[in-house]
């Protein structure tokens, strides 16, 4: 019986590893290789090519600029403005695209492909390339649904662009540390072309249009990133070294020694009432 039931798993094995091999080969030359760990070669800035804050030059309404402009003036002030990154809030689309410390992997199947962010917080994209219609309705995330389609082959076959449109996006968000803002109506939409530069492989850009009702017309930015073919990874969770504490809508630091302090000059200090202030 053990002989037995040992050939037939291993026939089972060798049946799949055909069929994984014959599969295998027509996946990998339809799609771009996109292998190893993605780092960005640009400012943490939503608009790489232009200075921080209202140096970005966001086309924001003039209710949202003075959004923009009130998280930066709490910023300056020692707070952390309209930033949600501050309280472990995960960056979201299409801020998780500026692409931290951490790097950034990608794996493409057939139907899916994944984008995995190596810091901060760890997040995950999906990114549906199977040829579905939006759903009629799903529940909101901050990195969004995303669908995609891949596009431009060359004479060999090969696609060379990925195009992707993400919806559903959760607040709160910003687009980078200032708090450039995204209109409370969450309705969002975020279209990308993500494709490797001609001249070099280990080049990847992704040109980003943002759509929303907080922009007086559409933001198009660039990304680029440099790939290390063989990386090494490393965990980041927010939690585990957090020194930013939100009570409230204020936030404070935590000292080394466990107590609460100030962000900036003269601020509150929390409401206590639910605890025993007595003296002893």
């Amino acid at each position: 019986m053990h002989v037995r039931a040992s050939t037939g798993a291993l026939a089972l094995v060798a049946v799949l590893g055909l069929a994984f091999a014959g599969a295998q080969p027509i996946d990998a030359g339809k799609y771009p290789d996109l292998k190893g760990k993605w780092i960005r070669t640009t400012a943490a800035t939503f608009d790489p090519s232009k200075p921080a804050g209202l140096g970005q030059q966001a086309p924001l309404t003039q209710e949202y600029q003075k959004i923009l402009e009130a998280s930066l003036a709490d910023q300056a002030r020692g707070g952390q403005g309209n930033n949600p990154m501050a309280a472990c809030i995960p960056p979201g689309m299409p801020r998780m695209m500026i692409g931290y410390g951490g790097g950034m992997e990608i794996v493409t199947t057939p139907g899916l492909t994944y984008m995995l962010m190596g810091e901060p917080m760890l997040q995950l994209r999906r990114i549906y390339t199977d040829g579905r219609s939006w759903p009629e309705n799903f529940d909101p995330t901050f990195s969004g649904y995303s669908i995609g389609k891949w596009q431009e082959p060359d004479r060999d076959g090969r696609f060379q662009m990925l195009a992707v449109e993400t919806r559903g996006l959760k607040s709160p968000r910003s687009y980078d540390s200032s708090g450039m803002p995204f209109h409370r109506d969450n309705q969002a939409v975020v279209k990308e072309r993500i494709f490797l530069d001609q001249a070099d492989p280990d080049v990847l850009r992704d040109e980003m249009t943002v759509i929303d009702h907080a922009l007086t017309r559409s933001w198009t930015v660039t990304r680029s990133y440099h790939r290390e073919r063989n990386p090494s990874w490393m965990e980041t969770i927010c939690g585990e070294d957090e020194h930013q504490v939100k009570i409230g809508k204020e936030q404070y630091f935590l000292s080394g020694d466990g107590y609460l302090m100030p962000t900036r000059k003269d601020q509150t200090a929390p409401d206590l009432k639910y605890f025993n202030q007595s003296q002893k």
